[in-house]
């Protein structure tokens, strides 16, 4: 895991000591080692930090080269790379290059990127399981190559203003340079909306981020392709047995691939289901001479805290365990650090506990995995079952009550959850969403800020934005081809995993120098699930099934309770501009009022 940066310059020489600049702002992404290219004519730079995980050596050092090649069209030095990230089939890829006549200096997976990209191009992306964002220089042509993940989990932002173009892991980096600052007031309007600024804005007009599973190619202009969707909704002709096996067999091959490194690896452990069974088969896979070691973060306000149900499960697998608390005298100081790890404004609650944890298990270890992406691939969240029983309480499609709600909600949610704890969801405070359908409902179900509200708020954006589509994210991925669950996962795996877990995740765990891995958003897992009826899938019924005799059952049987800060119960709701705003959305507002006097 590292830190990235580079910069191009038409009109004028790239300068080291900038290029050094840009390099030091990310230091946090990688303390290990750092390192520097400048093309021959200096027009382009870039710039490392490392974070070493694969391939201890200094034969791992980036920016990295391609090798000599007398006998080829391979020349030596015609490429270079600066990766970020960790490729978990890199093993099998290089056997193939090597097969092919590539020669290797070291055994790291950046090596594997570049003499992929040698030999296959830009569907060198397509070959790749793990998660990445990374750029080539192709000195021949003059040709600048990035691509980033699947699923978004490790950032890339650019800036292009028709003469200098510069990318960087985190926008601070990008900052150090004498840029075009303007601000985007619809990424603020949209802030407001989300709690994050959507992918591919970023708060600066000029500064975009690339979106997940795309690549982009720069050679005095920027074009943008994708390269992988998630297309096979439903399509498993498995039984629900042998799904329940698969979605076991894929968990335990997804955790073990994520478990390749030359440095010791831990897991941070919530308690919920999906970190108790990224545990479950980390411990299956660990080798005997070592012991994992996990990771746990508590609340000072005891029913927010899961602390229990972890050592439930680090009992279980006789991991070393370890714990911290999180107090409201912690949150007093968190609007700075949130200011500081996002560079915009971001507004997810669960982004100081997830700091919290981060830096207790880079006391002991530099990688961990996570439970991230179950609740998006598995259909796990609550907005999920409040759009089931709006359905069931409407005059709704029958078929969808029958599937969703009959089959679902009333029978195999009924035993862990508790049908009265399900029913009710629907408050007086909900009346916007009735008469509401597809991508207004959905966008209307997860505003933490009303379109009501945000005149109020931002009056002075109230004009520019009156028309506005508040919307327009949601609506850009809503399938109607789809069924409304399938169609709620799809746009949550194309925007609210990207731009708000993922980046909470990757912000807050490389700010303690610590790589976190997913397993459960590795491509084939998300195909997998994704395959599978929608109501197998909705609330992780089959993941249930599956891990019966895997996972204790007070773990398997309890009900979903989210990783996210007692923002409630630390303060107390407020009247801004007219708006009563409490939870997130007050967080929010706080976020916002913090950023600009930061900003000015």
């Amino acid at each position: 895991m590292c830190g990235i940066c580079g910069l191009y310059q038409s009109d004028h020489s790239v300068d080291h000591a900038l290029l050094k600049a840009m390099n030091n702002r990310q230091r946090h992404r990688g303390p290990d080692d750092e390192g520097y290219y400048l093309s021959p004519d200096h027009q382009l730079g870039f710039g490392f930090r490392r974070l070493a995980i694969i391939d201890l050596s200094p034969n791992g050092h980036q920016p990295m080269t391609n090798e000599a090649c007398a006998e080829c069209s391979r020349s030596n030095e015609s490429l270079w790379i600066v990766f970020n990230g960790e490729i978990y089939n890199y093993p099998d890829l290089r056997r193939e290059l090597v097969n092919a006549g590539h020669e290797f200096r070291s055994t790291s997976d950046t090596e594997t990127v570049l003499h992929g990209y040698e030999e296959w191009g830009v569907d060198v992306v397509k070959r790749l399981s793990g998660m990445f964002a990374f750029a080539i220089w192709n000195q021949n042509d003059h040709t600048l190559f990035m691509a980033r993940d699947r699923l978004g989990i490790k950032p890339l932002h650019y800036y292009w203003d028709g003469k200098k173009f510069a990318f960087a892991s985190e926008i601070k980096s990008l900052l150090t340079l004498n840029l075009n600052t303007d601000l985007d007031h619809s990424a603020i309007w949209d802030y407001f909306t989300y709690l994050y600024v959507p992918t591919p804005k970023t708060i600066y007009k000029h500064i975009r981020k690339l979106p997940p599973a795309h690549y982009a190619i720069f050679n005095g202009d920027i074009k943008i392709h994708e390269y992988w969707d998630v297309k096979n909704w439903g399509t498993s002709p498995l039984s629900k047995g042998d799904a329940a096996d698969a979605v076991r067999d894929q968990l335990f091959k997804s955790t073990a691939s994520h478990l390749i490194a030359d440095v010791p690896v831990g897991v941070l452990l919530s308690g919920g289901l999906d970190s108790s069974a990224v545990t479950a088969a980390a411990s299956n896979v660990q080798r005997p001479t070592s012991i994992l070691q996990s990771f746990s973060i508590g609340f000072d306000i005891p029913e927010h805290s899961e602390l229990e149900y972890a050592q439930i499960v680090a009992d279980t697998f006789k991991t070393t365990h370890r714990t911290r608390i999180v107090s409201r005298q912690d949150f007093s100081s968190a609007l700075d650090q949130m200011i500081d790890l996002y560079d915009e404004p971001f507004a997810d609650g669960s982004g100081l506990p997830t700091l919290a944890v981060s830096r207790l298990a880079a006391e002991y270890v530099k990688v961990v995995v996570a439970g991230d992406g179950g609740d998006e691939t598995l259909a796990g969240y609550v907005r999920y079952l409040k759009w089931v029983e709006m359905a069931q309480r409407e005059s709704g499609t029958p078929s969808f009550r029958k599937l969703l709600y009959e089959k679902i909600l009333l029978k195999t949610l009924a035993p862990f959850t508790g049908v009265p704890k399900v029913l009710g969801l629907i408050s007086a405070g909900d009346i916007d969403l009735r008469g509401k359908r597809g991508a207004d409902r959905y966008g209307a179900l997860i505003d933490p800020v009303k379109v009501f509200q945000k005149p109020k708020l931002l009056p002075d954006l109230a004009r520019e934005f009156k028309d506005y589509d508040d919307y327009w994210y949601v609506r850009k991925f809503w399938r109607d081809d789809l069924d409304e669950v399938s169609a709620m996962q799809y746009v949550d795996l194309k925007t609210y995993l990207p731009d708000d877990i993922l980046t909470k995740v990757d912000r807050a765990s490389m700010a303690a120098s610590l790589e976190v891995r997913v397993p459960l958003l590795d491509h084939a897992w998300v195909e997998l699930a994704a395959s599978l009826p929608a109501e197998w899938r909705f609330q992780k019924s089959i993941f249930r099934d599956a891990l019966v005799g895997v996972l204790p059952e007070s773990i398997l049987n309890r009900s979903k309770k989210g990783f996210s800060a007692p923002l409630l119960n630390w303060q107390e709701a407020q009247t801004i501009n007219g708006a009563r705003l409490g939870g997130s959305a007050l967080w929010a507002w706080q976020v916002y009022e913090a950023w600009k006097i930061k900003h000015a």
